[in-house]
C-alpha cells in the first residue's frame, strides 16, 4: 500500500494522548468511611458490570484512530504496470473493400468486427486513439475511438509505411500499437506492437487512365481508355462506353498479365450532355472500383444562327449557314430585334457589334461601333497567303483563293489570319478578335466578292471558326481518378503471423474507505467490550 499523502502521519500522535486518557483516574486523598460496606452493597445492585478489558478497549480505540489518520493519507493499492495507452492503425486503402474469395466480407469489414470485439475488453482507464491511413487520414480519440465514429470508406492509396508508422508510436514504452491491415503493397508488415492480417489476394484488371479528344461544340469525340490486368495467366476483358453518346459496340481484348492495352472509340455525344462511363469487365475480377472511369459532359451548344446579308448578296450566306446548323445540330433563324442568337454571320453591309464579345462571322461588314477608320476600295488584291500554322487555317490549302473587290481599313485590330500585299505593306483580309469562350472572326470582302465560297477548304473554314467562337470547353469535370498503384496488383500481399495485444496497467485501487470501515468496525466491536 503507498500513501499519496503521507506529510498527514503526525496525526498519529493523538495515540499518546488517548492512552494518557484512558489512565484511572487516582484520588487526591485516601479516607476511610464508615459507610464503605453500604457502599459496595450499592454498588452490586446496579447493572452495570465494571470494566474488566481495559487494554482491549485501549487498542480498539487507538486503532480507530489510527484508521482514520491512514485514511487521510489517502492510501493506495497500486496496479499491475503494462501499457497505458493503444493507438489503433487501421488501414483504409481501396484494397480493403474487396470482397473475400467466397464472397464474404471484406477485410474492412473484417478488420471493423475486429475492432469492435477487442476494444470492448480494453480497460477504460487505457486511452484509445485510432488513425485510418487511406484516400484521407482519419483520426479519433477516446469514446469516439472505442465506438468507430464516422470511419471513411476504403479508397484510395494507403499512403503510409505501415511499419516505419508504427515503430515511431512503439518507441513510446507506455503506448502500443495494434495494426490491421490486408498486408497490400506493403515491402514489410509491422513488426511493433499486435498485428491482425486480412490477406485477401486475387486477379484484378484495371482502368488505369481515360484521355479525351474533344472536338466541343462539335458532337465528335474520341476516347482512349488504358486498361491494365493482374492474374497468372492472360484472361480476356472487355471495355464499354455507355451513357451520354451514340451507342457504340464494347471492345474485347485480351489482356496479358502486367500488360497494359490501350483501346479506341470515336464517340457521337449526346446534345443534353451527362455521365459518361467507360467499364472494364473481367470474369472473375475482384476489385470493382477501379473498373469504372465517370466523365460529366456539358451540353453541345445547338445554337440558333442567324443570318443577315445584303439584297444582292447571293445564295452564299444563307447556304453556308444551313450546312453548319446541319453539321452542329442548330437552326437558322433570322435576325429579330430582343431574339436570343448563338452565332452570327453577316455578309456585306454595316453591323454595331463589338468584336471578340459577340460569336460572330462577318464578310465585308463595316462594324459602327469600332473607332472612325478610312475605308477605300481595294480591288484585286495580290500577294495573298494566310496563317498555315494557326488551328483555324492549319492543313488547309488556300492558295487558288482570288478576290476580286476588299476594303482597305474595314477590319478591327486582332489576329492575322489573312493577308494581302498592298503599297503600304501587308494588309490583312482577315482577323480573329477575342479569346476565352466568345471570339468572332471578320473578313474584308464580301463572300460574292471572292471565290472563297467554292474553295474545297469553305466548309471546314466554316465549322473550325464556329468552333473557336465558342472557345475551350471539352469535359467538364472527371467523376472518377486514376487508382493507386499500389492498391492494384492484389497477388502483392506481404505475409506475416498475428500477433496479439499486450497486457495492459491496471489501476491504482483507493483503500481510503476499506480503511475508514476497519476504524468503524474496531469502535463498534469495543461499544461491546465491558
Amino acid at each position: 500500500m503507498n500513501l499519496l499523502a503521507p506529510e498527514h502521519l503526525w496525526a498519529l500522535l493523538v495515540l499518546p494522548v488517548l492512552w494518557w486518557l484512558a489512565l484511572p483516574g487516582r484520588p487526591r486523598a485516601v479516607r476511610w468511611t464508615a459507610h464503605f460496606a453500604q457502599w459496595q452493597e450499592a454498588l452490586a445492585r446496579q447493572p452495570r458490570r465494571p470494566h474488566r478489558r481495559r487494554r482491549l478497549r485501549f487498542w480498539l480505540l487507538a486503532l480507530a484512530a489510527a484508521a482514520a489518520v491512514v485514511a487521510w493519507c489517502q492510501p493506495i493499492l497500486p496496479g499491475l504496470a503494462g501499457k497505458q495507452r493503444l493507438v489503433v492503425v487501421l488501414d483504409g486503402s481501396a484494397s480493403m473493400a474487396v470482397p473475400a474469395v467466397d464472397g464474404g466480407a471484406s477485410p474492412f469489414a473484417q478488420a471493423r468486427a475486429a475492432l469492435a470485439t477487442q476494444l470492448a475488453a480494453v480497460p477504460s482507464h487505457v486511452e484509445v486513439t485510432l488513425v485510418q491511413p487511406g484516400r484521407s487520414l482519419v483520426r479519433r480519440h477516446g469514446a469516439s475511438a472505442r465506438a468507430l465514429h464516422d470511419l471513411a470508406p476504403p479508397a484510395g492509396e494507403l499512403g503510409v509505411d505501415l511499419a516505419e508508422l508504427t515503430a515511431t508510436v512503439a518507441a513510446d514504452p507506455a503506448t502500443t500499437v495494434w495494426t490491421l491491415t490486408d498486408g497490400q503493397g506493403q515491402r514489410a508488415l509491422p513488426t511493433a506492437g499486435a498485428l491482425s492480417l486480412f490477406a485477401n489476394p486475387g486477379d484484378n484488371a484495371a482502368l488505369l487512365s481515360v484521355q479525351i479528344d474533344d472536338a466541343w461544340p462539335l458532337p465528335r469525340m474520341a476516347l482512349r481508355a488504358t486498361v491494365l490486368a493482374f492474374a497468372a495467366t492472360a484472361v480476356e476483358a472487355e471495355v464499354g462506353v455507355v451513357g451520354a453518346c451514340a451507342t457504340v459496340a464494347p471492345r474485347s481484348l485480351r489482356l496479358q498479365p502486367g500488360t497494359a492495352e490501350t483501346v479506341e472509340f470515336e464517340l457521337l455525344r449526346t446534345v443534353a450532355g451527362g455521365n459518361l462511363e467507360v467499364r472494364v469487365r473481367l470474369a472473375g475480377d475482384r476489385c470493382a472500383s477501379d473498373d469504372v472511369w465517370r466523365l460529366q459532359l456539358p451540353p453541345l451548344p445547338a445554337p440558333r444562327i442567324a443570318v443577315r446579308e445584303e439584297v444582292d448578296g447571293g445564295p452564299f450566306a444563307q447556304a453556308a449557314a444551313k450546312a453548319l446548323a446541319a453539321e452542329v445540330g442548330g437552326s437558322v433563324v433570322a435576325v429579330q430585334p430582343g431574339e436570343p442568337i448563338g452565332f452570327l454571320l453577316v455578309d456585306g453591309g454595316q453591323l454595331a457589334l463589338v468584336p471578340g464579345q459577340v460569336r460572330a462571322l462577318t464578310f465585308g461588314t463595316g462594324l459602327a461601333v469600332e473607332p472612325a477608320a478610312v475605308a477605300s476600295p481595294w480591288p484585286q488584291p495580290t500577294g495573298i497567303d494566310w496563317a498555315r500554322a494557326h488551328p483555324l487555317l492549319l492543313g488547309l490549302d488556300l492558295s487558288e483563293l482570288a478576290v476580286q473587290q476588299a476594303t482597305h481599313g474595314l477590319l478591327p485590330a486582332g489576329e492575322e489570319l489573312l493577308w494581302a500585299d498592298a503599297p503600304d505593306g501587308r494588309v490583312p483580309l482577315a482577323v480573329l478578335v477575342g479569346a476565352g469562350t466568345t471570339a468572332s472572326v471578320h473578313f474584308a470582302f464580301r463572300l460574292q466578292d471572292g471565290n472563297l465560297p467554292l474553295l474545297a477548304a469553305f466548309p471546314q473554314l466554316l465549322r473550325r471558326v464556329f468552333v473557336a467562337s465558342h472557345g475551350a470547353a471539352a469535359v467538364s469535370s472527371a467523376l472518377s481518378t486514376a487508382p493507386a498503384a499500389a492498391e492494384l496488383d492484389l497477388t502483392l500481399v506481404a505475409r506475416g503471423a498475428d500477433r496479439g495485444l499486450p497486457a495492459f496497467a491496471s489501476e491504482d485501487r483507493d483503500l481510503a474507505a476499506w480503511v475508514l470501515l476497519a476504524g468503524l468496525l474496531c469502535l463498534a466491536v469495543r461499544a461491546f467490550v465491558r
